[in-house]
């Protein structure tokens, strides 16, 4: 799909606008002139300054590749530099530098701007640090080489030295890593290839303690140590000559440590010049410190592989799947007891202050305090970021005194690093009488009962009572009562009209599902639909819904009345059935209605499912006849990268941003992509009008068409009859 925009918009108002949209954008945002050599920057936002470390007046002017590097994908750059001499949209994943040197992973995505005469106007660039997604992926990618390089019988160093391989591809170039297992309180390097051998012969086999360097003094205190410059620190007094004299500048070590907290070894990464981390540098770092421990255990001690199923890395404690394993074999025991939940109110926020570490201290802090009140036989686990769970046997008489002590473990602070921090505590606990229950719902009812106590201010407790379960049954009725309801035809379909903004017109409509049911009265449409997807039900639900309109349809033509289109509401799932536009094309030929008075409205989340997928069926649609639509089109990091691509003739505009219309910045987002769908050759549609200074608003920014309780509420179809033949009169 071309990308157009027309005359009456000038380039200079459309820079603006995107510009204006670039300082809404809580990422990185860019634009380029692809009349200037190498596509030169011409505006970028304040969150790529932060992404790249450069100033907006570094910035501009650069070539758009300015921050590739030496370790960048040649064929990946070569393949932008391809896409973008065509003017078509790219969307991938690249390693960038930022000015410090040190690399981050980006996902770009570029969308061209064409004027209605087909010139290249700017590019705009969306990125995103990823740096940690890969860091994660690269992580399970080297645990996966060390279990099959234990399978293979491979020698231990061979293993580390792809943790060190790992480990110096997310760091600045040149950087060095080493590994050292410690024997009989000596260092003894096991893997680093990269750095000189002469440097390895003069530290291999260092004696712990403090001033040895940053390892020999990491693993003497059992804790980072980051030394910024070599050659001031007085840790490195003994060693900094020969540090320098192989040109490294900086070093920092992160202890191995096992689950008893016993040393393993270091972990070490060097520099050519003074270098002070990131949070995101020893995060990676003490991520891969319980790798290299792991895997030494591994081949230490064969028996104890299937343990790393069932423990956290981040903080040792038992996992979800260690968790519930034992859960069902305290179950069989069939004896009274429950499950609670645990969480500490605080958690995010300490994440954010302290960085993620101080999230899992805190939580080994909890399981430590739990641990000293649980009786022999109790499980722990920790079964999400922020969540500790626990399972115990106890007679039904004591579980409020043994909650009790669970609510004080937060009496006193914890201490985080140099800080003491109190903090507030959310438990959910459901009793059980034995094995009749399943686990899983036992997990569930404690779920919802911490859900429950987390509406409350402090501490707070809650149990899983009765109100809580009738909810949960009244979701189960509804369930229930779907296939029913399905059968015997309970659910009808309202319409509400879409109408010209200036003349009030009406020229389509939308479909909208209702369900009355005789056991449940009036059901929400968003429960229902819940239920409907939960249960595998909505492409049912959603063929019943196009049968009704196209019935409302052939009523009309038959009277020889005036027909509009309608536009459907059509899942996710039911949009990726195998037989879905097969399915559509028999039925407006059977009710001999043309496929132009059908459209198909998608939410804009469906190319985050398969977009490639989702692009050939909007293309099948559109050869056979059908109009498609974005609905709840939010100016999301999907929308500008995929929307260019999918052949749709509707972008509807989320109702929240016309409800918050009136302010400043959300006006300019609006205006935009009224702007951007004008550009695509694209209606763009205003959800959710309900007063008259939004419609005014609206009418001054360009924006032709809407819908919304100030024209037209839903309504059946007979009234819907009515007001149409009024207005063909």
């Amino acid at each position: 799909m071309e990308t157009k925009f027309p005359r009456e918009l000038s380039k200079d108002l459309l820079f603006d606008g995107l510009c204006r949209l670039g300082d809404q954008y809580q990422t990185s945002f860019v634009v380029c002139n692809p009349q200037y050599k190498n596509n030169q920057l011409v505006y970028v936002n304040d969150k790529f300054s932060q992404l790249s470390g450069y100033s907006r007046e570094e910035s501009l002017g650069k070539d758009c590749r300015f921050l590739q590097g030496i370790d960048t994908n040649e064929f990946a750059s070569n393949d932008i530099k391809q896409q973008l001499a065509k003017g078509t949209p790219i969307h991938t994943e690249l390693l960038n530098y930022q000015k410090d040197g040190t690399p981050f992973w980006n996902e770009l995505v570029i969308q061209p701007i064409r004027d209605e005469q087909g010139t290249l106007l700017y590019y705009i660039g969306l990125q995103i640090d990823v740096t940690r997604r890969k860091q994660t992926e690269a992580l399970f990618d080297v645990q996966q080489e060390i279990y099959q390089g234990i399978e293979k019988g491979y020698a231990l160093n061979v293993l580390l030295q792809k943790v060190c391989d790992v480990a110096e591809s997310f760091f600045q170039q040149q950087t060095k890593c080493s590994i050292q297992l410690l024997n009989n309180d000596r260092l003894l390097i096991t893997a680093a290839k990269s750095l000189p051998e002469s440097y390895n012969q003069v530290i291999h086999g260092m004696k712990i303690g403090r001033n040895k360097g940053s390892c020999g003094t990491s693993a003497y205190l059992k804790k980072p140590v980051i030394v910024k410059d070599i050659e001031t620190d007085p840790l490195w007094i003994d060693y900094k000559q020969t540090a320098l004299a192989h040109g490294l500048r900086a070093c920092w070590s992160i202890p191995i440590l096992t689950q008893e907290n016993k040393v393993v070894g270091t972990i070490a990464t060097y520099f050519t010049k003074p270098s002070k981390p990131r949070e995101v540098d020893i995060e990676f770092m003490q991520r891969l410190a319980p790798l290299i421990s792991l895997a030494v255990k591994y081949l230490d001690h064969q028996e104890e592989v299937l343990q790393l199923a069932y423990m956290d890395a981040d903080t040792g404690i038992p996992n979800r799947h260690y968790f519930i394993n034992e859960l069902k074999d305290l179950l069989a025991e069939d004896e009274p007891g429950f499950v609670a939940m645990i969480e500490s109110s605080e958690f995010a926020h300490i994440g954010d202050v302290y960085g993620r570490a101080a999230g899992d201290d805190l939580i080994k802090q909890m399981s430590n305090r739990m641990q000293r009140i649980c009786k022999l036989g109790d499980v722990i686990a920790r079964f999400a970021s922020p969540t500790l769970v626990i399972a115990s046997l106890i007679p039904s008489s004591e579980i409020e005194r043994y909650t009790n002590d669970m609510m004080n473990i937060v009496n006193d602070p914890f201490l985080l690093g140099e800080d003491e921090v109190f903090v507030t505590m959310k438990i959910g606990v459901t009793p059980f009488h034995g094995k009749s229950i399943d686990s899983e719902e036992l997990i569930r009812f404690a779920d919802t009962a911490i859900s429950d106590a987390k509406k409350r201010a402090g501490n707070a407790l809650s149990f899983f009572t009765v109100d809580q379960e009738e909810e949960t049954k009244r979701k189960l009725s509804i369930a229930n009562h779907l296939s029913h309801a399905l059968q015997k035809n309970e659910f009808d379909v309202h319409v509400q009209p879409k109408v010209d903004l200036q003349s009030g017109k009406i020229f389509s409509f939308e479909a909208l599902a209702r369900w009355s049911s005789p056991e449940l009265g009036q059901v929400p449409p968003d429960v229902f639909i819940q239920a409907a997807e939960n249960s595998g039900k909505i492409r049912t639900l959603d063929q019943i819904t196009l049968v009704k309109v196209l019935e409302w349809l052939q009523k009309r033509k038959k009277l020889g009345k005036q027909l509009l289109p309608v536009a459907i509401n059509i899942s996710t799932d039911h949009f990726f059935h195998p037989y879905f536009v097969a399915d559509l094309r028999k039925a407006v030929k059977d009710y001999d209605i043309e496929a132009k008075y059908l459209r198909i409205e998608i939410t804009e989340s469906i190319g985050m499912v398969d977009f490639e997928l989702a692009k050939t069926i909007f293309e099948q649609l559109k050869l056979a006849g059908f109009e498609s639509s974005i609905d709840d089109f939010g100016m999301g990091f999907s929308s500008l990268s995929y929307l260019q691509q999918l052949p749709v003739s509707e972008i509807k505009i989320d109702r929240s941003f016309i409800s918050n219309i009136d302010s400043g910045g959300t006006l300019a987002i609006v205006r935009t992509i009224v702007q951007l769908a004008t550009n695509l050759n694209m209606e763009s549609i205003a959800e959710g009008i309900e007063t008259a200074d939004q419609l005014s608003i609206l009418s001054a920014i360009g924006c032709k068409r809407g819908q919304g309780f100030y024209f037209y509420k839903p309504m059946p179809f007979d009234e819907m009859d009515k007001i149409l033949d009024k207005q063909e009169q």
